[in-house]
């Protein structure tokens, strides 16, 4: 399959994808703080490295916000744990659909509390825990410190070629399904 734009930036032209240029920008709120990752390109194989130290086991959150196959807007968590190996295979069947495919948002949590990743339809990461580490990993891949930033104006594709990998996610588990909550809103 040839890939497709998932973001349009500015000149909206859905057939050509915004690329963020391998930043990290390290956000701090009272109580929290976080990393905003903004990857030109493979934000799947990102994710997987970033938890790829972690004891798992892991939970899983897809967010669908807009369906073009009568699924309904929610949140599907994973019915079970997963361990790395499993979150691995799920991640690497649904890759190009993910990275190329602007209809949801996917998460990705430790159980054991060490981390957690929200990866957008924007494709930023949101990456909470332990920040030094993540910011390691990033600098040796050639990320460099910046600021991550969603294009304005820009467009979200969602493609039929897609439709039936939609089908497909949603019948890859027995999901437990939740309404969307108001954050998760494009």
């Amino acid at each position: 399959m040839r890939s497709l734009a998932k973001l349009a930036g500015p000149d909206l032209n859905s057939n050509v994808e915004f690329n963020h240029p391998n930043l990290w920008e390290r956000e701090e709120h009272p109580g929290w703080s976080r990393l905003v990752i903004g990857a030109r390109e493979k934000e799947v194989p990102l994710l997987l490295d970033l938890c790829r130290d972690f004891k798992g086991p892991f939970g899983i959150l897809y967010v669908l916000l807009a369906s073009r196959c009568g699924h309904d807007s929610a949140r599907y968590q994973s019915p079970k744990p997963s361990t790395f190996e499993e979150l691995e295979l799920f991640l690497y069947t649904f890759q190009e659909f993910l990275e190329q495919d602007g209809r949801h948002h996917f998460w990705v949590m430790s159980l054991s509390d060490e981390g957690q990743f929200i990866y957008d339809n924007h494709n930023m990461i949101y990456a909470y825990g332990d920040l030094v580490t993540y910011e390691a990993k990033l600098s040796s891949r050639g990320f460099k410190p910046g600021e991550v930033r969603i294009p304005a104006p820009h467009g979200h594709n969602y493609h039929a070629e897609f439709d039936q990998t939609e089908d497909e996610i949603l019948s890859y588990w027995d999901w437990r399904q939740f309404p969307l909550e108001s954050g998760d809103d494009p």
